[in-house]
């Protein structure tokens, strides 16, 4: 598996690393919109890393897993508060690299990290509810470049690419090849500096790959200021609760024009082919 810095991460944008945002603390948050409040807490089983799930779990109630990449490859875990609190309200796991207020940098280790631990007998001492069987890679910027590094685990079943796209056209053509599971894009359409990479991508998965890409105006950043993440927290969590929930009414956000209704200029393919069976 490759593991890159966040220079090389940096560089899948055209070298242009002035022009990547530094988010912090972005996005007001309630505790997300969901059924379940969520926070976020930490675990000394993993120092480097920032925990979101649902304060008070209902018995019986398992949540799938997000392995979470951030912007700019930044070690912060909460440059996405209000997003992944969002995501988590609605019954998920989150695993996002960083500490809170971290400082440095993250690789790719970080997410096989976090995964390496979901899995194990201790996690699931820890936190029971753990669905470790689903789980989730995705990230924003460079942590969506960080994300593809996850395509080769079997342990991830679904993978999500948030304003990200890898640069080098060789980098693109060994990869996006050999993409077989789920993999959605979420970009801010022609103004986000990902939008040509990330469209370079797409153009490259193979027929059969279950597939959406969405496009909204509103650049880079996205949507990830707004309380609980605004619409890109609408589209992640949809994402989420289909490829490992099984939901087939958040399903329809892809397949039943819902996207395209909320401004998402939207393309796909061999969606027929995702069969999650329900998680309740």
């Amino acid at each position: 598996m490759l593991c890159r810095t966040v220079l090389a991460a940096l560089s899948a944008f055209g070298g242009a690393v002035h022009a990547m945002p530094q988010f912090s603390n972005t996005g007001p948050s309630t505790g997300g919109s969901g059924p379940y409040t969520a926070d976020y807490s930490t675990t000394d089983a993993l120092p480097r890393h920032t925990l979101y799930y649902p304060k008070d779990i209902p018995e019986g109630l398992r949540l799938p897993v997000l392995i979470w990449g951030e912007g700019g490859c930044a070690a912060d875990g909460l440059q996405f508060l209000g997003f992944l609190n969002e995501v988590a309200s609605h019954g998920f796991f989150i695993v996002a690299s960083g500490a809170p207020n971290g400082s440095g940098q993250t690789t790719s280790e970080w997410m096989t990290e976090a995964i390496d631990w979901v899995t194990s007998d201790e996690a699931k001492a820890a936190h029971p509810y753990i669905e470790s069987s689903r789980i989730a890679a995705a990230g924003q910027s460079c942590g969506g470049v960080e994300a593809y590094d996850m395509v080769p685990d079997e342990r991830v079943v679904s993978i999500g690419i948030f304003n990200s796209g890898l640069m080098q056209p060789a980098r693109s053509e060994a990869v996006a090849p050999t993409v077989k599971k789920p993999i959605f894009y979420f970009i801010g359409g022609s103004a986000d500096i990902a939008y040509a990479n990330a469209e370079r991508d797409w153009a490259l998965l193979p027929a059969d790959t279950p597939r959406w890409k969405g496009n909204l105006a509103v650049g880079h950043s996205g949507t990830y200021r707004e309380l609980d993440g605004g619409a890109f927290g609408v589209a992640g969590t949809r994402f989420l609760q289909w490829t490992l929930r099984g939901d087939t009414e958040a399903a329809e956000f892809f397949t039943g024009g819902e996207a395209e209704a909320a401004g998402w200029a939207v393309e796909s393919g061999s969606l027929d082919k995702i069969d999650v069976e329900p998680l309740e």
